[in-house]
């Protein structure tokens, strides 16, 4: 995501310079035809520009309202998983009875914690088509990573497993009814996430929208020169193209954020999103440990040592 005020023209002209380049070609080929050779009837003087500038505009407005809608939702997605993960650790730590619990094993409330970490980092892998697998050895030990390593859906098996084992801990009596039913709808509320970010991610922007502006922009970039030259005689190469790069640069944007999860300058951040998830679940599993008497007792893993996301040349992912 670009979080610097200025977004630099080299990360555009990449994109466009090639067509730019070709209009500019044609421009210059207009001018020259009409001014040095004289030959008139190549003007179209009676070429509406501006009324089909308008509509193009609109036409772009539009697609790139839809794109925005997609971007944003999927913003909002990840900011409710946020919440959502620290709310479900909070569940974790303090409705847990733990005086049953063996010293000398792995707190259960913290491998849920654990667990929770490990499904913001999946599912942000698992929307960016990466494997999940090294962040679940991390996490969880190399026996879970097996285990969970049938699951073609990554995230969905975690949230299996985390529904096991709060099945465990009521069978431990660690759990009454009431408060597994209130951790039930927060992982519920999990799934809904999960099932909202596949939608955006594997259902593109109607084809249409992708295809007609383009074609209609390339079509009005070729016809500007021939509406501009009469007034604009040798000059047109510089307006023409200045026009039709607004008008490619916007069909280009809009292009790009209508897919928030493909690992671009344009994604939503999720790299840093669920680092900043992981490192507040930790916060708080340390917290109520140190609570609880558990700080340096149970020798269980505590993996590596995080830190906050920073942004590179104004973009974090």
């Amino acid at each position: 995501m670009i979080v610097r005020d200025k977004l630099p023209l080299k990360r555009i002209w990449p994109q466009a310079w090639k067509r730019l380049l070709v209009l500019l070609i044609f421009d210059c080929t207009v001018a020259a035809v009409y001014s040095i050779f004289h030959h008139r009837w190549i003007s179209l003087n009676g070429l509406p520009i501006a009324p089909l500038a308008s509509a193009l505009t609109i036409f772009l407005a539009f697609r790139t309202n839809a794109a925005y809608g997609r971007w944003w939702e999927a913003r909002q997605l990840w900011g409710q998983l946020v919440n959502t993960s620290r709310a479900l650790t909070v569940q974790f730590l303090t409705m847990l009875d733990d005086e049953t619990e063996d010293p000398h094993r792995v707190p259960l409330r913290n491998t849920l914690v654990l667990h929770q970490i490990t499904f913001t980092h999946a599912l942000r892998c698992h929307l960016r088509r990466q494997t999940a697998l090294p962040e679940v050895r991390t996490l969880l030990g190399e026996s879970t990573a097996r285990g969970l390593s049938v699951y073609k859906n990554l995230p969905a098996g975690l949230v299996l497993r985390m529904g096991s084992l709060l099945r465990q801990a009521r069978n431990e009596g660690m759990l009454d009814s009431y408060r597994w039913a209130a951790i039930n709808e927060n992982l519920t509320v999990l799934t809904n996430i999960q099932g909202a970010c596949e939608r955006i991610k594997n259902t593109p922007l109607p084809r249409q929208f992708d295809y007609l502006p383009r074609v209609l922009v390339n079509a009005f970039c070729w016809l500007l020169p021939l509406g501009l030259v009469e007034d604009l005689g040798l000059l047109t190469p510089i307006a023409s193209v200045l026009i039709s790069f607004t008008f490619i640069a916007a069909d280009l944007m809009s292009r790009e954020i209508s897919n928030p999860f493909e690992n671009t300058i344009h994604d939503t951040p999720m790299t840093a999103l669920s680092r900043t998830i992981e490192l507040n679940l930790r916060e708080q599993m340390e917290e109520m440990d140190r609570e609880r008497g558990w700080h340096g007792g149970a020798k269980y893993r505590r993996p590596r040592p995080v830190g906050d996301v920073m942004p590179v040349d104004g973009f974090v992912f």
